[in-house]
């Protein structure tokens, strides 16, 4: 089975999620450097316009790389998200650990008809986010079938 990509709409979230931390950032340095920029050395509004600079960057590059290394696969018996920018993470999580399941959608990702879901074991918490409102839907479904399927085996193995 191959791992499925998220829709070129999770890009163009991914990037206004970005857009709006930059602006929030931005907002506060400009404040902080107006408010305090008499009281401390020169080169401190430097570093401060330097820390713009890089987050226009991060702005920029990383919803790119995080889209293209986001991926997720499920299956009859696990759960798998692969995602980051310069760590890459993978979780695996088998569905018969799983104890909830939970679909979300923020006001940014519900522009978009996006939702995440997530899976809830004893111990963590999976989730996959930017998923077509279809796709969320169905995955919690299938998570949801799945386990109802593994509880009734149990109960008939404990017979």
């Amino acid at each position: 089975m191959e791992y499925e990509k998220l829709n070129k709409k999770a890009l163009v979230c991914m990037y206004v999620q970005t857009g709006i931390q930059f602006i929030i950032g931005t907002t506060l340095i400009i404040m902080i450097n107006s408010l305090f920029h008499e009281d401390w050395p020169h080169f401190v509004s430097l570093v401060l316009y330097g820390v713009i600079g890089a987050d226009f960057l991060y702005l920029i590059a990383a919803p790119k790389i995080r889209y293209e290394r986001y991926r997720y696969i499920l299956t009859q018996e696990e759960f798998e998200v692969r995602k980051g920018l310069i760590i890459v993470k993978t979780e695996i999580v088998p569905i018969e650990r799983l104890h909830k399941i939970e679909i979300t959608s923020g006001p940014v990702l519900r522009a978009f008809g996006l939702k995440a879901v997530t899976a809830t074991t004893a111990g963590s918490n999976i989730e996959v986010s930017y998923l077509d409102d279809e796709v969320a839907d169905q995955i919690a479904r299938h998570l949801k079938r799945r386990i109802n399927m593994i509880t009734v085996e149990e109960r008939n193995e404990a017979r």
